[in-house]
């Protein structure tokens, strides 16, 4: 049991200075070393991070819920993006690829991101950051060419932008 703690932190700890020093190698190893699980826990330790830096430097009412809200956030993001992805090259692209890869992509390049966008001006930095991780990731892991990766994600960006734009009109005005 504790033997594999350590090799899980030890993956966790690998992944991210991959991704920070080498995405393309990183991505391109990736069908290979990971499983959803591992990438859902890689997702939820940053996302853990994220929270508690978020709510140590900002002054909450509520901390519990608003920690609440920014994990489910968190972690929601990336299923959601993960699921645009996915429906985007099959219906669009038809090619067949496993959702599990992209859910990992996804987790990783959000996951990474997580650990510095908790500094509120970081938010301009680490957004492009993420997009650009995901597309090497669809590049590298998946094998698309540049420009079926590009039309992924710009489908994927369009359409989680109206998607939430139409949460913010359902419910706040």
């Amino acid at each position: 049991m504790v033997g594999e703690l350590i090799k899980s932190c030890q993956f966790y700890g690998y992944a991210v200075i991959q991704i920070l020093i080498e995405p393309r190698q990183f991505f391109s190893e990736l069908p290979g070393n990971t499983t959803i699980l591992k990438s859902l826990g890689f997702c939820v330790i940053c996302s853990i991070f994220h929270v508690a830096s978020s709510l140590l430097t900002g002054e909450y009412k509520n901390p519990v819920s608003m920690g609440s809200v920014l994990f489910v956030n968190s972690i929601g993001m990336v299923a959601v993006s993960s699921i645009l992805s996915y429906i985007t090259v099959v219906m669009i692209l038809k090619k067949k690829v496993h959702f599990e890869r992209f859910f990992s992509i996804n987790a990783f390049a959000s996951g990474v991101v997580l650990l510095f966008s908790w500094v509120s001006v970081f938010m301009w930095f680490t957004e492009p950051w993420k997009w650009w991780l995901v597309y090497t990731g669809l590049k590298n892991s998946c094998g698309f060419a540049w420009k079926s990766a590009l039309t992924v994600l710009i489908l994927t960006m369009v359409v989680q932008f109206f998607f939430i734009y139409s949460l913010y009109l359902a419910f706040y005005k």
